[in-house]
């Protein structure tokens, strides 16, 4: 097990940081070229009691009282704290006092320039202000990595939960296309026999695709039209020559990805509903790609009254499943429309890049 650099990095920070805030005053706080020892002793402590503050409770009390909403217990455990680090701290500096003999020159300079009567008052404010600030400090600092921590474990559970629900659809997208795809075989078997083998062929090049070539989130758009071509080839084998099949499909060596079996659905829908065995029916099915934009696919058919009950009975999973997929991998980038009209039905899906 190697030694793990990027572990030790805040701890390296933080005791840079300290080492920095108690030792630089060394190089400013001089009189006359030299260090006068008192005044950076008592910054020095002054400077410890926050800094002693503000780790214990960035280590120990935040976590333990003030994020358990136990405040109560943490205001007071703090307040003590400050009764303990200031006391010791006053008793230094007496101490401190009583062992550096006068100066002189020094109490001449105080008498000029006598402080005025409040300002022990102040230095007192002055050291809890600073107090309050380096406590409010650790909590701000703790509760933002909480919450940068907190929100990477989210978008981790939320990139988790986004894979599981596409694995979920494709794996109810899959046996939805076979199951299509085998009925229109099994009807073309007692019509047309040779088409039937021909249609079992080509089916085992789309299963291929989807077995084994999709296996990704995301597939080359040359790939996905091959094989929206190949299935519309397909398709094309069972349709009677009352159906006018009408297809546009434009790619311009489109370079970019998208997801696969995007459009299958919409083109499923439109075999399945929109062919009648004894009326005149249509389906125009178009698909647009460009290389900065995106994919436009428009796939509009015929639909009589029998269809449209049994795609009313039978709507099983296709546009809802579509719309589901859409909103997780395209969330705002798409826009999909589907309306009825003048017995016709048109789907519209536009994919942006």
């Amino acid at each position: 097990m190697g030694f793990n650099v990027k572990k030790y990095i805040p701890i390296i920070i933080h005791i840079l940081f300290c080492i920095i805030i108690l030792f630089i005053p060394l190089l400013i706080m001089t009189r006359n070229g030299t260090m006068v020892d008192k005044h950076y002793l008592g910054y020095f402590l002054r400077t410890s009691v926050l800094i002693v503050l503000f780790y214990i409770n960035y280590l120990i009390l935040i976590d333990k009282f003030l994020f358990k909403k136990q405040f109560l217990l943490y205001f007071a455990i703090n307040i003590g704290l400050i009764i303990v680090l200031m006391s010791f701290q006053n008793f230094i500096f007496d101490i401190l006092a009583g062992l550096t003999p006068p100066n002189i020159e020094e109490l001449g300079e105080r008498i000029h320039r006598t402080p005025p009567p409040s300002f022990k008052e102040m230095r007192i404010i002055g050291d809890y202000t600073l107090i309050v600030l380096s406590i409010g400090m650790s909590v701000a600092l703790k509760a933002t990595m909480r919450w940068h921590k907190d929100s990477i474990n989210f978008e981790s559970v939320k990139s988790a939960q986004l894979e599981a629900d596409l694995r979920n659809l494709r794996s109810q997208l899959n046996p939805h296309f076979l199951f299509n795809t085998l009925n229109n075989i099994y009807s073309l078997i007692a019509i047309d026999s040779p088409k039937a083998q021909e249609a079992v062929h080509m089916l085992s090049r789309l299963l291929r695709y989807v077995l084994y070539e999709n296996d990704q989130k995301f597939v080359s758009v040359d790939k996905e039209i091959e094989f929206t071509k190949n299935y519309i080839d397909l398709m094309r084998l069972r349709l009677n020559p009352n159906v006018k099949l009408n297809v546009l499909i434009r790619d311009e060596g489109c370079k970019n990805q998208i997801a696969s079996l995007m459009f299958m659905t919409l083109i499923e829908n439109a075999f399945k509903h929109g062919i009648n065995n004894t009326d005149e029916s249509f389906i125009d099915i178009k698909i647009l790609v460009e290389e900065n934009k995106g994919i436009l696919c428009t796939v509009e058919n015929s639909i009589s009254e029998s269809n449209e009950a049994m795609e009313s009975k039978n709507s099983g999973i296709g546009l809802s499943n579509l719309k589901k997929r859409l909103d997780l991998l395209y969330p705002g980038k798409y826009q999909f429309e589907t309306k009825k009209q003048d017995n016709a039905f048109t789907a519209l899906l536009r994919i942006n890049f």
